[in-house]
């Protein structure tokens, strides 16, 4: 395969993987650790100065990269109930008449929430009808609740849920609202509100609830949590930044106008965009040069590593020539180099790893078939294709007519050394290995996958009997009937 294509593909794959966990990420993207927050609860910042990795992301991924416990900013809203007066609950008879200001009928009264973006806050609202100058009995009268909110900020969002009578519960629009309420009945409301982002620029906000034709009405306070505490630190013309061109926030350099990068270290006029750092990402919301390397005015320089012979290279870090496929514990096998992280093979051998050779010579059978023509040469080993035969070269066949014959010879000068090879045994005769066992004890057809039993005559005209077979290793066992007295 052409090597551009090779190294095309990797580099499409990577980034296509690496897009993938980013499109999932969105936290990675932020600058700020007010930017961080306000994508949503589950981003968190470090703060910790000397962090390397994205200073925004979920929380057990800072954590792993190092960020210390004391380094983590990761503010929470929270719900305050400031006036809590319960609703009337006692009847109100002819004798004892209140007022229609002394009557309660909506509880709580005020309310204060501090909202993060995404963050729901909730509470619950409780409405009870009153017997007021109305001389009536209980149940007699009945009629219908409906919250009304006042206009929202931009950004601000609230939803209900009521419930009313019997256990009902409703959602949406049917969760502002209750009907049939029979005079002294009490119904309540789950009120969430939600913020996105940092509506009105950070400045609180009063919004009310109210019930549709009564006068009584929940005042809610609304503050937005559009910056951590550590901004709270802030250092102007800090030296942390680079000539004291910015202002070091939350572990990071804010830098004053004219200036970008990291640490402020470029000027305007080098970079021919607001986001130096982005010349250096090889796609959007990725790892600024690979994570492998620092970005310097747009450019990317990468890490040097420790063994001089390992490198990172590429316009983004992107490349190694370390993070091959590996065979036989070698880089490549040993049959290539790493380029980018694909194994580019020598001649005579392919794979991932290299570990293919596509010399036939170790397939050659004796006849100088490959394989015996009995199977294919695959990496440089047989792989037999016709199941009679086996071993290294598919030569062998156990089962095959002639194996008792072809092996006698050499088993009887083992085994009992006699016969026409007694006197060469130890040359000829080494092939196999070999125990002498009763008769009864012989490998049985089950005992092997392929074995062939054998009945021959020795040079005492005496009946002998072995079996043949191949072990797993690819070699051959022998098993010899001792003779019987």
């Amino acid at each position: 395969m052409n090597v551009m294509v090779i190294l095309t593909s990797a580099l499409l794959t990577l980034f296509a993987q690496s897009r993938a966990n980013t499109d999932s990420n969105k936290c990675i993207s932020a600058k700020t650790c007010g930017q961080c927050i306000q994508i949503g609860p589950q981003c968190v910042w470090c703060k910790d100065p000397d962090f390397k990795p994205a200073r925004c992301d979920h929380q057990d991924s800072l954590e792993r990269a190092g960020c210390t416990a004391l380094g983590i900013e990761n503010p929470r809203g929270t719900i305050t109930i400031d006036m809590n007066k319960p609703v009337t609950k006692h009847k109100i008879d002819v004798e004892e008449k209140l007022m229609p200001d002394e009557i309660n009928r909506i509880q709580p009264q005020k309310v204060t929430l501090h909202l993060r973006s995404g963050e729901a806050q909730q509470f619950m609202l409780t409405f009870k009808t009153a017997e007021d100058n109305l001389n009536a009995q209980p149940d007699s009268l009945s009629s219908e609740v409906i919250l009304e909110n006042s206009r929202l900020p931009d950004g601000v969002s609230i939803s209900f849920v009521s419930h009313c009578k019997n256990g009902v519960s409703e959602r949406e629009e049917n969760g502002r609202k209750c009907s049939k309420i029979s005079i002294g009945e009490e119904v309540k409301f789950d009120v969430e509100i939600m913020a996105k982002g940092c509506p009105s620029n950070g400045t609180s906000e009063t919004i009310k609830i109210k019930l549709s034709g009564f006068t009584e009405e929940v005042e809610i306070m609304l503050n937005f949590i559009c910056e951590c505490e550590c901004h709270k630190d802030k250092i102007p013309n800090s030296p942390a930044c680079t000539d004291s061109n910015g202002t070091l926030e939350c572990g990071v350099c804010r830098c004053n106008e004219g200036r970008l990068g990291s640490l402020c270290e470029c000027s305007r006029d080098e970079v021919q965009t607001e986001d130096p750092d982005a010349n250096c990402r090889m796609g959007y919301e990725m790892d600024i040069c690979s994570n492998n390397g620092d970005c310097v005015c747009g450019t990317c320089e990468c890490k040097k590593r420790d063994n001089p012979e390992e490198r990172y290279s590429g316009k983004f870090c992107e490349c190694d020539n370390f993070n091959c496929d590996r065979a036989n514990n070698k880089l490549c096998g040993g049959h290539g180099r790493c380029e980018c992280r694909v194994c580019i093979c020598d001649a005579n051998y392919m794979g991932r790893a290299c570990d293919c050779p596509l010399d036939t010579s170790t397939c050659m059978a004796s006849n100088k078939l490959i394989c015996n023509g009995r199977g294919v040469c695959d990496c440089g080993v047989c792989r037999c294709t016709d199941s009679k035969f086996q071993g290294s070269t598919c030569e062998i066949c156990p089962t095959c007519p002639g194996v008792c014959a072809k092996n006698k010879d050499c088993v009887e000068c083992r085994a009992f050394h006699t016969g026409d090879k007694k006197d060469t045994c130890d040359r000829d005769c080494r092939y196999f290995s070999m125990k002498v066992v009763k008769r009864n004890d012989l490998p049985q057809p089950l005992d092997r996958h392929y074995i062939a039993h054998c009945k021959e005559r020795d040079a005492n005209d005496r009946w002998f009997f072995f079996t043949y077979a191949l072990n797993n290793d690819g070699n051959d066992e022998v098993h010899v009937a001792e003779f019987e007295e």
